[in-house]
């Protein structure tokens, strides 16, 4: 259960590594301010948004859509979106009772579990979207860039697309799996409402307060293999993606005015309005990933619960823009 920081003592003890946590107490404020109205917010973007991508996804599943792999890529973020929208909408109630006050009664175990799971998955289809947006951004490049190539063109089969999405969403899988085997759920206390709280339980019984912790397998050693899985996992997630996309962008960019000088038809037109869409991603992407990413190098080299903590809370704060470009 997520911890509120109300003084700058807490605060150093989540840090204690650092010596002057003044700067990071300030920023988990701020954070732990919007964190909740975010998932509000979230969640009634989930719900419009939700709606928006099952249109999407029928209109791209028509016969006469299905003419390349950018298309069925297309269907592969669609169902990723569609998925980590609903897991949104299921979860909205549960984080507000992990981020409630003194009167909100703690998750039960069960319920915990089933968030805990239910991120995974919802990890692994957010990941799986980015890799696929990268996908479709170097495909839309080399077949433009080597045109005369059957080798190349044959990327922009229909099939290539499906299996693309199937071998995205495995690898990202295992990245999820890891991440969840290496937490598990411990009490970190007892809850019991006070005289001033509206909340009744049974016999007036307390309740076990459940957290989540990394496993002691993962913490052995000063914690050198949940450093080396949160360093594959930043780099292939956050820093790898933001490096490549906006690299891939551009160069594509540039093949489109090359190919403009030397022929003008409607498909690239088409291209042309692809690229506008990756352009989009792009930029959007490297502003929600990229500063989480930067916390994330900070818990490999540091082992601080407060970066942990600090990352969470920032993630639920700009994946909001991710997600709010997605339902533009």
């Amino acid at each position: 259960m997520p911890k509120r920081i109300n003084t700058i003592e807490e605060a150093e003890r989540l840090f204690p590594s650092v010596k002057n946590a003044w700067f990071l107490f300030k920023l988990f404020v701020v954070l732990e301010e919007y964190t909740q109205a975010c998932v509000k917010y979230e969640f009634f973007l989930s719900i419009i948004g939700l709606t928006f991508t099952v249109f999407h996804l029928y209109v791209l599943t028509r016969k006469g859509m299905m003419t390349s792999s950018i298309f069925s890529i297309m269907i592969g973020i669609g169902v990723c979106d569609a998925m980590s929208m609903m897991i949104a909408i299921y979860d909205e109630h549960i984080i507000e009772q992990l981020y409630g006050d003194e009167c909100t009664p703690p998750v039960s175990l069960f319920i915990l579990r089933c968030y805990w799971i239910l991120n995974a998955l919802r990890q692994t289809v957010i990941r799986s979207s980015l890799w696929l947006g990268v996908l479709m951004a170097l495909i839309r490049y080399l077949s433009l860039k080597f045109v005369t190539r059957p080798k190349f063109q044959r990327m922009l089969r229909i099939s290539y697309g499906f299996y693309a999405t199937g071998i995205s969403f495995a690898l990202s899988s295992v990245l999820s799996t890891l991440n969840f085997v290496k937490t598990k759920a411990v009490e970190n206390g007892f809850w019991r409402p006070s005289e001033k709280c509206d909340v009744q339980i049974e016999n007036g019984s307390t309740l076990v307060i459940y957290g989540l912790r990394d496993s002691d397998v993962f913490s052995a050693n000063d914690g050198f293999y949940l450093r080396i899985f949160t360093l594959v996992n930043s780099i292939s997630s956050k820093f790898l993606p933001c490096i490549v996309f906006p690299v891939v962008t551009i160069l594509l960019i540039i093949e489109i005015h090359e190919t403009k000088k030397k022929v003008l038809t409607s498909s690239l037109t088409i291209a042309e309005r692809t690229t506008s869409l990756v352009i989009f991603m792009a930029i959007t992407f490297f502003i929600a990933s990229f500063p989480a990413g930067v916390f994330t190098f900070f818990s490999v080299m540091y082992t601080d619960i407060g970066f942990c903590l600090l990352r969470a809370a920032l993630q639920n704060i700009l994946k909001i823009v991710v997600e709010t470009s997605d339902r533009v």
